[in-house]
């Protein structure tokens, strides 16, 4: 077949002209440079990167078995060899087999299911393992004669080959010259390519310092796989532990606390750094987004039955105090009790329903929308809506699209009547109301309006490490702020990044994609999550708090300890646990099979 024929000329390129072989070295010299030993997997690299791995031990992966007999006489025998279906490449190994892995070359083929690839590579690397792995770009000079073949991908679609399962560490921008320049340039003596040559490594060095991933023609990428699932069962254990062992339930009441509190009597570099203890304010407002993240990891397809005696237990408490507290309870409490309870009718027994129908009458006389926290009635009445045949619910829900969709300008921003409409968190709750409410309710044209306000919050409010600023205000109220903050007064709120503003847009994202959207905001899914993990100026949230969930925020100039922030709400914990889930089972689960 010509396609076994490609792969058997892949494993040993013959020699060539010094512009061409420049390419193939500095992939390999780049990739190589990215690699710590331990055990490595190639992945049908070309047999001078596969000789090239400094390791203890490697293995090699050819798509065709012709490919990998030709690779066992040109490549050094300590090397383990093994072959797989390109169009189906499950890898011969086991979950978490190796440090690291390198592909240098086969992301360019057509034939090679590159997503099914990716998703196999995440599940043998080990969670702190890294894969490098290069692309073409369509400013390859190879891309003129060579896209009916190949696949060309620009940044943001090599981005997308790793988002959002993964954490991209690096990626090196290759330089090479124009079509007709390069095959001018192929044409000369050798001797007159090199100074050529030498120019385009330093042009590689430039793009790649200046992270000009637009002007290259190769990209070399380094990724870490993100291990979503050991996060979530850590965010779970800390959500059920009692809260004398810095957790986040109550025992003695059977209910989930307001929160932990936190002294620094360190550098707040780690978990020993903070003194956390018992936060026991009014818990309307948190303790029911804690319930509801537990309810939507209990339905998914990743709950289990560990923590059903806790969840009966807080429902038991809220079901018991309804009645008393309704009227106490905001919209941010009550939408999503209507949604834990609704999801709680479909795993427990009881009338789990008739509670949230409740809840459902009570919002329904109350509330008008009127506030941002009030899409949050939209969301859990959504959840209502799919399991109770009643027209006035569905009626409202009609509404509240409506409602909801009227608050939105022009410019992808929702306006409300509470002063702090604009802030990041309000403008996801109405995404996470009018997404799913949309959906539910068959008016699924409003979709795409949610689209525009994610886009704009990528545009306007993601830093370049990831982390989502709390609201674009103007230059002038910024210098404003900025002179009262030299003077020692509270930073103003547009300089915290908060570790739950992550996880808001990651939820409203799943939304948005759940009821159908198109957009493709995986890179930018990754880039949040990645900023909790690791890509924050505090390195891994979640390692760095000690209590198994990230911090709660740092401001922009690094800090831990303004007053009224140190703590660590339920309600934020809600949200991780959702945003997990939704990553591992729910429209954000994509492609990859992560560690089990």
């Amino acid at each position: 077949m010509p396609r076994d024929a490609t792969l058997r000329k892949w494993v040993s390129q013959p020699p060539t002209s010094p512009i061409m072989q420049s390419l193939r070295d500095e992939e390999r010299r780049r990739a190589l440079a990215r690699l710590d030993g331990g055990r490595v997997l190639d992945l049908a690299s070309e047999a001078r990167v596969t000789g090239g791995i400094e390791a203890d031990s490697v293995a090699r992966v050819d798509f065709s078995p012709a490919a990998s007999e030709y690779a066992r006489e040109v490549v050094d025998d300590d090397v383990e060899f093994h072959t797989a279906d390109p169009g189906n490449p499950e890898l011969p190994f086991e979950n978490d087999a190796f440090d690291a892995a390198v592909s240098i070359g086969p992301y360019d083929w057509r034939f090679l299911d590159v997503d099914d690839l990716t998703a196999e590579v995440h599940r043998v690397l080990r969670p702190d393992g890294k894969f490098v792995f290069s692309v073409p770009t369509p400013r390859s000079p190879y891309a003129v004669n060579g896209w009916t073949e190949n696949r060309y991908y620009d940044p943001a679609d090599a981005h997308s080959l790793v988002a959002p399962d993964w954490r991209l560490q690096s990626v090196e921008s290759l330089f090479q010259y124009p079509y007709y320049v390069h095959m001018g340039l192929n044409r000369l003596p050798e001797r007159y390519q090199e100074p050529f040559v030498e120019f385009a490594g330093r042009a590689s060095d430039e793009l790649t310092r200046l992270d000009r991933q637009d002007l290259a023609s190769y990209l070399v990428l380094t990724a870490e796989p993100l291990a979503y699932r050991e996060y979530l069962d850590e965010g779970l254990e800390s959500l059920f532990r009692p809260a004398t062992e810095n957790g986040f339930w109550d025992p003695d009441e059977g209910k989930f606390t307001r929160g932990l509190e936190y002294d620094l009597v360190g550098e707040g570099v780690r978990p020993g750094d903070f003194a956390w203890s018992r936060d026991d304010g009014v818990l309307w407002r948190y303790a029911p987004f804690a319930l509801m993240g537990a309810l939507q990891w209990r339905t998914s397809a990743v709950g289990d039955e560990r923590y059903d005696e806790r969840i009966r237990r807080a429902l038991a408490y809220f079901e018991g105090r309804i009645d008393l507290a309704l009227d106490e309870m905001p919209s941010y409490g009550i939408g999503p009790l209507t949604c834990a309870f609704a999801l709680a009718d479909d795993v427990f027994d009881g009338d789990r329903l008739a509670v949230a129908h409740e809840l459902f009458e009570h919002a329904h006389e109350r509330f008008d929308f009127s506030h941002a926290e009030d899409a949050l009635l939209a969301y859990g009445w959504s959840y209502l809506a799919e399991r109770a045949d009643d027209s006035t619910v569905h009626e409202a829900l009609s509404e509240a699209v409506w409602e909801l969709n009227d608050r939105l300008t022009g410019h992808g921003v929702f306006v409300f009547e509470n002063h702090t409409t604009r802030r990041h968190q309000n403008q996801m709750y109405a995404c996470w109301g009018l997404a799913r409410a949309a959906g539910v309710a068959g008016q699924t044209g409003y979709v795409e309006n949610v689209g525009r306000v994610l886009d704009r919050t990528v545009e306007k409010r993601m830093r370049p490490d990831g982390a989502f600023i709390w609201e674009d205000v103007p230059a002038t109220q910024r210098a404003r702020r900025a002179a009262t903050k030299r003077l020692g007064f509270r930073p103003p709120h547009w300089d915290f990044l908060y570790s739950c503003h992550q996880t808001f847009f990651v939820n409203a994202v799943a939304e948005y994609a759940a009821a159908g959207g198109e957009r493709d905001f995986d890179p930018a899914v990754a880039r949040a999550m990645a900023w909790v993990y690791g890509d924050s100026s505090r390195g891994d949230l979640v390692e760095t708090s000690g209590i198994g969930v990230p911090l709660r925020f740092l401001t922009t100039d690094d800090r831990l300890d303004v007053p009224d922030q140190t703590y660590k709400g339920s309600y934020e914990v809600g949200s991780y646990v959702m945003a997990l889930t939704n990553l591992l089972a729910g429209p954000l689960s994509g492609r990859a099979r992560t560690h089990s």
